[in-house]
């Protein structure tokens, strides 16, 4: 492992790409390490993307955090929490997001928007939070997970979705549209994996793509008589 600037080290290359990761602080000898969640799961996957996620196990993440295991578990309820934590937190937000836009004039809009702003402040909170996208695409243990994870945070968009139209979160249109949002959220996190790309050229992109498959799914939200919905469309009110 080389270290590439201060507070920074680069892991040696996984499946043909290079990790960049921030490392813990070291531990000053006879002092105890202060560790917060923050720093515990920074230590938790800058291992899991040294050694892989399989071989590392909670003793070693509290001690590669100079923690005990009771404050591990104080933070996170198991080791795939490690990896899923932000990401939930991320479904808060998202949720949180499309509440505050109910009366927004454009149903896609306010979608769009609210991904965008719960992504920015997903990954500008957490270090490591694009990081542990490279484990979720990696590691079937992970991947097990996953379903559960992406249905929530595809939910919050159909129940939104389905709140504005008046119709119910399992119909066709609001699951159309969260699938599409889903869909373009995972594209564009892997399209990172691959490029070295920085966290705005990463918000951006997602925008600019979410505004595209958006335009193509506006005529969803049109009534049988050819009219929006009444409680607004993409392009506003009726």
């Amino acid at each position: 492992m080389s270290t590439t600037m201060q507070g920074l080290a680069e892991l040696p290359a996984r499946d043909g790409y290079s990790v960049v990761m921030q490392t813990p602080p070291r531990r000053s000898p006879g002092r105890p390490f202060a560790a917060n969640r923050d720093a515990v799961e920074r230590a938790a996957l800058t291992l899991m993307l040294r050694e892989g996620y399989d071989q590392v196990s909670v003793d070693d993440i509290a001690r590669e955090a100079g923690i005990g295991r009771t404050t591990f578990f104080r933070y996170f309820k198991s080791k795939p929490g490690v990896v899923w934590s932000a990401f939930d937190d991320t479904i808060s937000w998202l949720a949180q997001n499309l509440t505050e836009k109910q009366e927004h004039p454009g149903i896609l809009d306010a979608v769009r928007e609210s991904i965008i702003d719960s992504t920015r402040s997903a990954i500008y909170n957490s270090d490591v939070w694009l990081e542990r996208f490279r484990l979720l695409d990696s590691c079937g243990e992970l991947r097990a997970d996953a379903y559960d994870h992406w249905e929530r945070w595809a939910s919050a968009v159909a129940t939104f979705v389905a709140t504005r139209t008046g119709i119910a979160p399992q119909d066709a249109i609001p699951m159309a549209i969260a699938g599409a949002a889903r869909g373009m959220f995972v594209s564009e996190l892997r399209h990172w994996l691959n490029t070295d790309d920085n966290r705005e050229d990463i918000l951006n992109r997602l925008d600019h793509n979410l505004k595209t498959v958006f335009t193509a799914l506006n005529g969803l939200l049109a009534d049988p008589d050819g009219g929006l919905h009444s409680r607004g469309g993409p392009e506003g009110p009726p």
